[in-house]
């Protein structure tokens, strides 16, 4: 096996990102917001044939540009508006990653150090499950990386070709998510400069190359969209994305710690591999093309971990663009670790055994949830989480095994650690690891989410075949257009929620609230008509003479 692995890398590489990626795709309901709000985006892409406009509710959606919702609508098209469609693109994105990874490892070290490389993105956590997600983040992050990549060929080469593909890649990251790629790649670009003293390393001629090419193709769809409808699109697609940078959106304000958290414990064991050379001031620019290598990747990781500590609104995939420096720099330090220039540190092991021993201990706690939740439910003061907690969660009794194998792994790694034999041991965990990480997705999220959103999805499900309203109420979700399938509004009102409960509705309107907000939304002309967990359901039957107000001007 060893001689075809050597002989067809590639291809291995796209059987390991198949065989990781795509099984269990569709085992567990899209989760709120951006799962739901970027597939319902897609589905009605779809249905409407409308796909130069991203909608939510039927409505201009300004906070995203379009090139995810399109692989997403492709999907659909093909595999049906199913939470598998949704997620697909996303394993092949991690396919190509792979693909990524593995070329740039194999071009400046050796086919070795690549296949450390793959094995350090899908063995550690985060960054294995974002290729199982239906979010834009991976497809994001492939473009500015490969944006940045090529500022580095650039550095080598001074080739006008790496500055054309430079703004190509940053012009797609533009109409993926938005002109933070910009600030990214720029600030990338200024702090090498810096670190050359501001020696002029770059023609301005190759700077035009690589700003005309972000330039035009981005205004692929920018440029098209103000023309045809004005500039108002562009104008609140900027109000947000500044109102990101200074406020803390939707509640998602995080102490400035918040990001190297996330990365420690979501990149295990990445994250404790990489330490020694995420902080090592021995690392010089412009050495070697692979010491150079190692310097742009620090540089991306430290100044994406920087820029969205500074941020206002933190949400965990914000800091997703480290991933792929960051396993990089835990390849280098691994491969080093393998030719022996290196040896694995004490205080790698104490964070190894710690980080993993409470993702080990959590995994297993998680599984007798319904066994504890009598004995937690008295010091729960919400009484949405106490109401969500009393479903039952669907646990068979050997669940516990998948958190126990994960400890029983690290008990071993730690053996070999002793014996230093650390490189193979760790090697193995992370094989290992890659292959628990979905089968965790698979067996532990479905029972996970019986207590957060499914009953309410449940209940948005039971709707589908029927015409109706439906809308939640005190809380912000996008799973009742998705799972209700909802259908393009006959008329502006059904979509104005003081309509749906006060006006004459011509068809019957049904409404999801938490347990802990019926208070201030409920009135006279709903009924009740059933709860689950931390839902209430109720209904608005239709009006006398409705249809005759809508006709009427």
């Amino acid at each position: 096996m060893k001689k075809y692995i050597n002989q067809y890398p590639y291809l291995f590489v796209c059987l390991w990102a198949c065989i990781l990626f795509i099984p269990f795709l569709g085992s567990v309901h899209l989760f709120d917001w951006d799962e739901i709000n970027f597939s319902e985006s897609a589905r009605e892409m779809l249905l409407t044939g409308n796909y130069r406009k991203v909608q939510i509710n039927f409505s201009p959606f300004t906070e995203k540009p379009p090139l995810f919702f399109w692989l997403q609508a492709m999907s659909m098209h093909v595999f049906g508006v199913t939470e598998f469609a949704a997620r697909f693109p996303n394993a092949i994105i991690g396919l190509f990653t792979l693909l990524f990874v593995f070329s740039v490892g194999k071009r400046w070290f050796s086919q070795d150090f690549a296949w450390l490389w793959v094995i350090l993105t899908t063995g550690s956590l985060t960054p294995h499950l974002y290729f199982k997600t239906g979010i834009i983040d991976p497809l994001y992050n492939l473009f500015i990386i490969s944006s940045i990549y090529q500022l580095f060929l650039y550095t080598l080469e001074k080739k006008p070709l790496h500055a054309w593909l430079l703004g190509l890649f940053l012009g797609l990251a533009i109409i993926t998510k938005g002109p933070v790629a910009v600030v990214i790649v720029v600030l990338c670009f200024l702090v090498y400069w810096a670190f050359q003293r501001f020696k002029v390393f770059f023609m301005v001629k190759h700077l035009a190359y690589a700003f005309l090419s972000a330039f035009f193709v981005s205004a692929l769809w920018f440029g098209l969209e103000t023309i045809e409808n004005g500039p108002s699109f562009l104008i609140e697609f900027i109000k947000y994305q500044a109102d990101l940078f200074l406020n803390p959106v939707a509640g998602h304000g995080q102490p400035f710690w918040y990001h190297p958290v996330v990365l420690l414990i979501g990149c295990f064991p990445a994250s404790i591999v990489a330490i020694p050379y995420l902080f090592s001031r021995s690392v010089q620019a412009e050495k070697t093309a692979q010491t150079q290598l190692l310097f742009f990747m620090r540089l991306c990781f430290w100044v994406v971990l920087i820029l969205f500590s500074i941020v206002e609104t933190k949400i965990v995939h914000y800091s997703s663009l480290c991933y792929i420096p960051l396993t990089f720099i835990a390849a280098h330090f691994l491969y080093q670790l393998g030719l022996k220039k290196h040896t694995w540190k004490s205080y790698q092991s104490f964070m190894f055994l710690l980080v993993g021993g409470l993702l080990s201990c959590l995994l297993m706690v998680l599984t007798f949830i319904d066994k504890i939740k009598a004995t937690l439910i008295p010091y729960i003061k919400d009484e949405f989480a106490v109401a969500s907690l009393q479903v039952n969660g669907g646990w068979q009794g050997w669940e516990f095994m998948l958190g126990l194998s994960l400890l029983l792994m690290m008990v071993y790694t730690m053996l070999q650690f002793v014996k230093q034999e650390a490189f193979d041991a760790l090697r193995k965990f992370l094989l290992f690891n890659s292959v628990l990480i979905p089968c965790l997705l698979a067996v532990l999220a479905p029972r996970i989410e019986q207590y957060s959103q499914a009953p309410a999805i449940d209940f948005f499900e039971s709707l589908q075949d029927k015409d109706v309203y439906i809308e939640t109420l005190g809380y912000k979700s996008y799973a009742q257009y998705f799972y209700g399938r909802t259908k393009v509004p006959a008329h502006d009102k059904a979509q104005k929620l003081d309509w749906l409960l006060h006006g004459e509705i011509d068809k019957e309107a049904y409404f999801s609230l938490h347990v802990n907000n019926t208070k201030d939304h409920i009135n006279p002309s709903l009924q009740f008509i059933g709860s689950k967990g931390g839902f209430v359901f109720y209904k608005r039957l239709v009006q006398p003479d409705s249809l005759e107000s809508i006709i009427k001007p």
